[in-house]
């Protein structure tokens, strides 16, 4: 093992989040034909050290990162370990496979030469034997987790990102022109998938032939899934999984996937067969047709359709009653489930999900007077044909903790808060107007009690009634 600095290393510094994940695992693993015996391979970039023991033994792999500390780790691990910037790669450096799962945004140090991205990748490119084969990951910009992040790309908020220049640099906008970028530098594209639901750990990696031609319903819940678990309880500007599940129903999947993974070879590809679907640790499971239930459902309440809406509650706890409503597909009269490894739910929990989606997301709704999350959950109960619980205990995992759609409640707090006002005004008046009513009758009944005549009346009256009770007693 060596330890080879190459000048502009970063000392008492760390680059975190490396790239890594069971899915980016499974891709290196099935990619394993591409790798001769005693194959050299260059890993640029901070990578998970757990991604190094998927490739072959016999490899000579050497590492490329530019933080001294990453660089100490890693020399226990791998035979060669470069630390520095990528512009002191040399001319003598060749490699059969080059991965830069991490991008190539970093792979410059703040005391060397900045590259942008077309210069990292020429870089990359040269040091890349005649046929060999170049497995990159490339961030979208306009990926959902950028429409959705409350910061922003062009403003440093770690100490990582000496150089935010976000959407301004010189990267591929688009899965065409990423196509085309790396024609234009020799490299012949075999492969190229998109991946959700962050760039650095994507959980779903889906090839552009599947996501175009596939089941749509299910890579929308495999999309929505892997984000929701991603965004859970963190902060963001919408809903990420509406926006993920949304760009893959409507064809849009590539241009809005968090990143792009592209297996691209210096010369003619040679022949292997990455995987068309990875979910998790290993291949995505059969996928079957159908629209997610979810979405069924949220679509009956915006219409206030009641009869399709009882239609679809009484058919899922009697078909599938132990799994969530985003986890069970559509097709006709069938009910399937998506992912049988999800954990099984009692109906009531999966139904107050689904209570929580409707009021978190600002969804319209047929039951207006059900504003909190308990009263919803009874509704939707009886709408089921289940008795109400009287307590739904809360065992999924938490929703994104979204703005827009906090916005949205606190403005239907404000109609109905002014709503009640209007109401509050109007008894208002009403009651002043009573008032002013009960004070001229006071003042009328006060006028005649005190004349002549009143107490001449009041004063027969009593004679009127003494004479009655003599001659009744006669």
């Amino acid at each position: 093992m060596s330890l080879r600095h190459i000048g502009g290393e970063m000392a008492g510094w760390s680059d975190t989040t490396p790239a890594g994940g069971p899915s980016y695992g499974h891709l290196l693993d099935t990619l394993h034909p591409l790798l001769p015996e005693g194959a050299r391979v260059l890993v640029a970039g901070p990578h998970d050290p757990s991604l190094l023991t998927v490739l072959p033994p016999d490899a000579e792999v050497t590492c490329l990162v530019r933080a001294e500390s990453d660089a100490d780790a890693l020399n226990r691990r791998v035979a060669t370990v470069l630390c520095g910037s990528l512009s002191k790669l040399t001319e003598t450096d060749h490699y059969d496979v080059v991965i830069a799962l991490d991008g190539v945004d970093r792979l410059c140090s703040v005391e060397g030469p900045q590259y942008d991205w077309a210069e990292a990748l020429q870089a990359l490119r040269r040091v890349l034997r005649p046929g060999g084969a170049l497995l990159l990951a490339v961030e979208n910009e306009l990926g959902v987790h950028r429409l959705v992040d409350r910061t922003a790309v062009t403003f440093a908020h770690t100490d990582a990102d000496w150089r935010p220049v976000g959407e301004y640099g010189t990267k591929p906008g688009s899965p065409a022109r990423l196509r085309q970028h790396l024609a234009a530098d020799g490299l012949t594209v075999a492969w190229l998938a998109a991946a959700w639901p962050l760039p650095s750990a994507p959980g779903l990696i889906v090839d552009e032939p599947t996501l175009r031609d596939g089941p749509a319903g299910a890579l929308a819940a495999a999309a929505s899934a892997v984000t929701g678990a991603a965004y859970a309880d963190r902060p963001v500007l919408s809903d990420p999984r509406r926006l993920a599940a949304t760009a893959i129903r409507g064809g849009l999947g590539p241009e809005f996937a968090p990143a792009w993974v592209v297996l691209a070879f210096r010369g003619p590809p040679a022949r292997v067969t990455p995987p068309a679907a990875v979910l998790g640790a290993g291949p995505m499971p059969p996928m079957p047709p159908g629209r997610l239930l979810e979405e069924l459902l949220i679509g009956a309440c915006l219409r206030h359709d009641l009869p399709a809406l009882r239609c679809l509650l009484s058919a899922w706890v009697a078909e599938q009653p132990a799994a969530a409503a985003d986890n069970v597909l559509v097709d006709g009269d069938t009910f399937a489930v998506f992912d049988a490894a999800r954990p099984l739910v009692e109906p009531a929990v999966a139904i107050r999900r689904f209570a929580e989606t409707l009021l978190a997301g600002g969804y319209d709704q047929p039951w207006p007077a059900a504003r909190d999350t308990a009263a919803l959950t009874a509704v939707l109960l009886a709408a089921a044909g289940l008795s109400p619980a009287a307590d739904v205990p809360e065992l999924l995992p938490p929703a994104p903790d979204w703005l827009r759609e906090h916005e949205e409640r606190v403005r239907r707090l404000e109609e109905q808060l002014a709503d009640a006002g209007e109401r509050i005004r109007h008894v208002e008046s009403e009651l002043v107007k009573r008032d002013g009513e009960l004070r001229r009758a006071q003042l009328q009944i006060d006028m005649f009690s005190g004349t002549v005549g009143y107490r001449i009346t009041k004063l027969g009256a009593r004679a009127a009634r003494a004479v009655r009770r003599n001659l009744k007693k006669r």
